[in-house]
């Protein structure tokens, strides 16, 4: 999922006040960042959220683990001030205690990266290829000689994330910040190319190709048409590769609630 802020400055125009350490366009924009764009856990560090969720584990074994549930509607927050013989103050302030709760809860079921040596784990090297453990900062700095924005990050296994979205989607994901037109042209050519990507791998569609040859030999040698016998194997071909294909689970639900593939706020021209 690509956002673009509309009206948004271009990235040399963000650049030249985001360097000036004494300017409130740094401050509010490194406030803003932190607050959409987080590399740690809401309540503590990963020891401290792991421990605390085997205990609420142990307590109720029976609990739905909050990435199968839904998320709850937040109660109005009230205008005033919060006051604890508010009712309304009482239910909103419990809601956000267990809004951040469930946060760290998905966050540790599926924002945490495991080492896989079948996945993503170089042969080779031994490396991770997804840069795993990544570095931690302490606090958001700006690079003074490119302007660039360090984001802070206080756990090494943990994708960036955004709460909402992680409350919301209740699922992985990772959030970047696009703040440089050669970061912005990377995404926009590393999602062309994972969405138009070969569902099959090419031996394992000649695996399948070769197995419908092999259990169809007769078929080659029978009387029928040699029209009618390769109509018969393309089928069979077909078939044997759709059956090796596999798709995700929210394209799956696309197709049976027949929702659109994709949602825009604006038309855009086809271009070839």
């Amino acid at each position: 999922m690509l956002v673009w802020i509309k009206n948004s400055l271009a990235p040399q125009e963000i650049r030249e006040p985001i360097m000036d350490p004494e300017s409130t366009f740094q401050k509010e924009m490194v406030e803003y960042l932190e607050s959409v764009h987080k590399g740690e856990f809401q309540g503590g560090d990963m020891e401290s959220v792991a421990e605390r969720l085997e205990n609420a584990k142990i307590k109720n074994p029976f609990c739905v683990p909050a990435t199968e549930r839904l998320p709850q509607v937040p109660p109005t927050k009230c205008t005033h001030p919060s006051r604890s013989d508010c009712d309304s103050c009482t239910e909103y302030h419990k809601w956000r205690a267990d809004y951040e709760d469930e946060i760290d809860e998905i966050l540790y079921a599926s924002n945490v990266h495991k080492l896989d040596n079948r996945g993503c784990t170089d042969p080779v090297t031994k490396v991770c290829k997804a840069h795993f453990p990544r570095e931690t900062f302490t606090e958001t700095a700006v690079d003074p000689e490119s302007g660039a924005l360090i984001m802070k990050k206080g756990e090494p296994w943990l994708n960036t994330f955004t709460p909402s979205t992680s409350y919301l989607l209740r699922c992985n994901h990772d959030v970047t910040s696009l703040l440089s037109g050669t970061a912005i042209k990377s995404v926009i050519a590393y999602v062309a190319d994972y969405i138009t990507k070969t569902p099959l791998k090419t031996h394992v569609m000649f695996q399948s190709i070769q197995k419908v040859l092999e259990r169809n030999v007769e078929l080659i040698g029978d009387d029928r048409s040699a029209k009618d016998k390769a109509r018969s194997l393309v089928t069979k071909m077909v078939n044997a590769l759709t059956a090796a294909s596999e798709i995700g689970g929210p394209m799956a639900a696309i197709y049976l609630l027949k929702h659109p593939d994709h949602y825009t706020g604006h038309k855009f021209r086809t271009c070839f």
